[in-house]
């Protein structure tokens, strides 16, 4: 057996920066309501992470209150390669830190700059994956409301990650919501009308909004009077240049309809000509050591194992299977993005892991399942060296040291594990 060796990650530097936990502060990445965002490094890997700083102090209401629990709750409801991935929320007296993957490519915004617009093969490649994104997003009844350039990244393979569910919303059975919110230039007619509307429907008239911008260099709505950008998105008239190939064109049309029951669905957008047509590369598949595909990667477990005091692997495996959103699961998820970036990566191979299972007190079934041996799995540690494993001690750091917000390690009343906060 040979199984593949995970690169050791280098000793950190000195931090020079703010410590909160596990958690290294960085520079900041942008500003939101409540508080900032920074990139930050995870101690225990080395790897960079984006961290929103939620200040307790600003959510001075119950609806504040509520959109700070809907926005948690949201993010552990998706787990999606085109939408951004919660890692760890990280609640203290004074703040909730909210720890997401970091995208290092910037804005779509900027990536539309720079190319003064796109060629209509890329469009339809980045429009492919919002809409996969998004209708992944509406299958598990969660509605964006804040669709824009902004609020899409790239990473570094420029493919797209939807992030900032601020002011997204779980759909009640009828899929109606009231609250008027966005950017208006995204904004649907009905929505600027304030009266109840289909959630899928306005994302879906955010979509169109953005292909045009792709497409065309420039939002089809744009006027720096509000009310005259009122007028305009309620007019609902759009004009597509004549440069713009006829199939986008069509699309264009069926997407920014005025009335949104005769707009086209997300699940009609798949099946149009442009779409599939478009471009020739296929949607990129979900990471192979996504949980979701039943391939938790067990050299991983074992080496975080062996190398953090007091962590063992049923309680590792447990917290990934529950979908928590702890310091464990944060750590196993950046080692397997680290894996997934690795030269050397190879796939994951059913008899090799099955090996590093047993080593860890774990049957391994073929199809993913798995059952523990023994309770007491560190009796059972096998040398690294015979399973196949770089044998370096500087894989990941151990987590040492107290976090500089003196409280983190209170217990506070901000309750929001159990259930989402429905709109009223």
């Amino acid at each position: 057996m040979n199984p593949e060796e995970i690169a050791p990650i280098p000793q950190p530097e000195k931090p020079t920066g703010k410590r909160v936990q596990n958690y290294i502060l960085g520079k900041q990445l942008g500003r939101g309501t409540f508080g900032d965002v920074r990139v930050a490094t995870q101690i225990t890997t080395q790897q960079k992470v984006a961290m929103k700083i939620l200040d307790k102090s600003k959510i001075k209401c119950e609806d504040d209150f509520k959109r700070v629990v809907r926005e948690i709750q949201v993010l552990k409801m998706l787990n999606n390669p085109f939408v951004v991935k919660l890692l760890e929320v990280i609640d203290t007296p004074n703040h909730i830190y909210l720890v997401t993957e970091y995208i290092d490519n910037g804005e779509l915004l900027k990536y539309i700059a720079e190319r003064k617009k796109l060629t209509e093969e890329d469009a339809c490649r980045l429009f492919r994956q919002l809409v996969s994104g998004l209708f992944y997003c509406h299958t598990r009844k969660v509605c964006h409301r804040d669709l824009k350039l902004e609020n899409i990244l790239l990473d570094s393979d420029n493919n797209i990650k939807i992030i900032d569910f601020g002011l997204s919303n779980v759909l009640a059975k009828d899929y109606q919501l009231k609250t008027a919110c966005g950017s208006p230039s995204y904004a649907s007619p009905e929505m600027l009308c304030q009266k109840k509307y289909d959630g899928p429907m306005v994302d879906v008239w955010s979509c169109g909004v953005i292909l045009f911008a792709m497409i065309c260099g420039y939002l089809p709505f744009d006027d720096p009077d509000l009310q005259q950008l009122y007028k305009k998105v309620l007019n609902g008239r759009v004009e597509v240049p004549e440069y713009v190939l006829p199939q986008a064109t069509d699309l264009l049309n069926k997407i920014l309809i005025q009335e949104p029951k005769y707009r086209i669905s997300l699940q009609e957008i798949m099946k149009h000509p442009w779409y599939i047509n478009a471009c020739k590369l296929e949607i990129p598949k979900i990471k192979e050591c996504d949980v979701a595909q039943n391939t938790i990667d067990f050299k991983i477990v074992y080496t975080m194992v062996q190398t953090l005091k007091g962590w063992d692997a049923q309680t590792i495996l447990k917290a990934i299977q529950q979908n928590k959103h702890n310091q464990m699961t944060a750590t196993y998820f950046l080692l397997c993005e680290k894996r997934s970036q690795s030269e050397n990566k190879k796939e994951w191979i059913y008899e090799e892991q099955a090996n590093v299972a047993r080593a860890l007190g774990i049957n391994l079934s073929p199809d993913g399942s798995i059952q523990m041996i023994t309770d007491k799995v560190g009796a059972q540690i096998s040398p690294r060296s015979q399973l196949g494993i770089n044998e370096t001690a500087s894989f990941i750091q151990e987590n040492t040291g107290q976090s500089e917000d003196k409280n983190d390690h209170k217990k506070t009343s901000f309750e929001y594990e159990n259930k989402v906060i429905p709109e009223q």
